[in-house]
């Protein structure tokens, strides 16, 4: 398939070009910070199951989801005992019910905007097939009713499903999808995953897309060669996207997106280049895992205004990216190994943060959660009267907690820095099927096992890691010899 390059006119065209070809600032870990607000944490819900995304209606109350399949409801300060909606969804390590969006006119039609994983039916477990859907609900009373299908049949996979909703301030939604563990698909244009999707509130193709009226292409495209997005906002004045993506062995970016624009993946990662792809804003190394980010529109914390802020998993916090129009100023971590995983960050009308926890992923979250996890919680500022909420507290810091569950050295800690973003802690989310299939690992020798682990599977997404020491290497081949066939499938 032949691509084209777009071509722009006039102010667009320098407009576009600035974005294009910024050069990245130099890469620094970011700093430890603090909100200079004084404030308190509040627990607005807590025993959740993985909340993924957060919405706020016109009269105050609030909708998310759960991945195990729920629509919950906060009324006020209180948290609903019956589901608003409960789906039969696909479950794995990134899959389920994931996306939630308002419809920016919900006051008149109550319509909510869910996005979830299912299974091709038949389904063979020796050979699944997982695909993402869109589907428009109309809420009523506390339930959502009248689902309607606006999209369907996008490629998922237990890892690498995407899924971020959001609505423009056209009234248009974006979606972003993973590549589904088939990153080439990222880069062809008559495939839904690894993009970010443009569409109307009815599910059609939005106007002015860049590949609209192309013969073999998808026209509800935005921008391609995405490799797990989960998160993206609209930076307040200029309307530009801001995205947030998970990355092979470390290389997390952060991206400005440009209709019609390559980022890259599968052919470039981290800070690579290659002549008609796009190199990251920011890009991390070892991996902070990127959930969902907002632009801080509010005055609760004067601060934080016009900030990217950016809920991180592996990272433990929430990235603050201070920007001057769309050069970047200074990054910093803001409630560092504080509430452990963080999964999505979001903005009430007041201006508050409100913040989910991520700690009961399956094989991936951490290794010890809290009796309480996972949380809904709230931030605001001291001076806002008590709610009568719980505080957030927590006898060991995070920080602490992880450092005693993973030991300093040997194969889990070699597992925690190279493999753990994909296959969990202790490779506990298991092993592609092609390698596992019939105690393939047992049946091959050193050799084979060391171009696996030196050379990855590109074609199902699984990175190399060419840098590791021999003698890690020797260490991680006795770990997968150790563990039995079955756990690693």
């Amino acid at each position: 398939m032949s691509f084209r390059v777009l071509r722009f006119t006039g102010a667009a065209l320098l407009a576009n070009l600035a974005l294009s070809y910024q050069a990245n600032p130099e890469h620094e870990p970011p700093k430890e910070d603090q909100l200079s607000t004084p404030y308190r944490v509040e627990v607005l819900a807590k025993d959740l199951r993985v909340p993924w995304a957060i919405v706020f209606l016109p009269d105050r109350r609030i909708f998310f989801t759960e991945r195990t399949g729920e629509v919950r409801v906060l009324h006020g300060n209180q948290l609903l005992p019956e589901p608003a909606l409960t789906l039969d969804v696909a479950q794995g390590n990134k899959m389920g019910l994931l996306g939630l969006a308002a419809d920016p006119h919900f006051s008149r039609n109550h319509f909510l905007y869910l996005a979830y994983n299912y299974r091709l039916e038949p389904f063979d477990p020796a050979h699944p097939a997982y695909r993402l859907r869109l589907v428009r609900y109309r809420e009523e009373s506390d339930k959502l009713l009248e689902a309607k299908t606006l999209v369907e049949d996008i490629p998922a996979w237990s890892n690498h499903t995407g899924c971020r909703l959001r609505f423009a301030s056209d009234g248009t939604l974006f979606m972003s999808t993973g590549d589904a563990n088939e990153p080439p698909m990222a880069q062809r244009l008559d495939q839904w995953n690894g993009k970010i999707l443009h569409l109307k509130p009815d599910g059609s193709p939005a106007r002015g897309n860049p590949f609209t009226g192309e013969g073999g292409t998808r026209p509800e495209i935005w921008s391609y060669g995405h490799r797990n997005p989960q998160g993206f906002d609209f930076q307040p004045g200029s309307g530009r996207m801001l995205e947030t993506e998970h990355g092979p062995l470390g290389g997390d970016e952060i991206n400005w997106i440009l209709p019609g624009h390559n980022y890259g993946w599968p052919v470039i990662d981290h800070r690579r280049t290659q002549e008609g792809m796009e190199t990251p804003l920011l890009e991390f190394s070892p991996s902070i895992g990127p959930g969902s980010a907002s632009f801080y529109r509010g005055r609760s914390f004067p601060e934080l205004h016009g900030n990217f802020l950016v809920a991180c998993l592996r990272g433990e916090g929430m990235l603050r990216v201070d920007l001057e129009e769309t050069r970047v100023r200074k990054v910093t971590w803001l409630f560092h190994h504080t509430f452990g995983r963080i999964r999505d960050i979001a903005e009430s009308p007041e201006g508050y943060l409100y913040l989910s926890t991520s700690q009961q992923d399956p094989n991936e979250g951490h290794p010890r959660p809290g009796e309480d996890d996972d949380l809904l919680l709230r931030i605001v500022p001291a001076t806002v009267p008590a709610s009568g909420l719980p505080v957030f507290q927590r006898s060991i810091p995070f920080a602490e907690v992880s450092q005693a569950a993973v030991p300093a050295g040997g194969a889990i800690a070699i597992i925690g820095r190279h493999c753990a973003a994909c296959h969990g802690p202790e490779l506990k989310s298991g092993m592609p099927t092609e390698v596992t299939a019939g105690g393939w690992i047992a049946k091959q020798d050193d050799r084979a096992l060391r171009s696996l682990i030196r050379n990855g599977i590109p074609p199902k997404g699984m990175p190399g890691a060419p840098d590791l020491s021999n003698s890690d290497l020797e260490l991680l081949i006795a770990y997968l010899r150790s563990l039995p066939t079955q756990r690693l499938q």
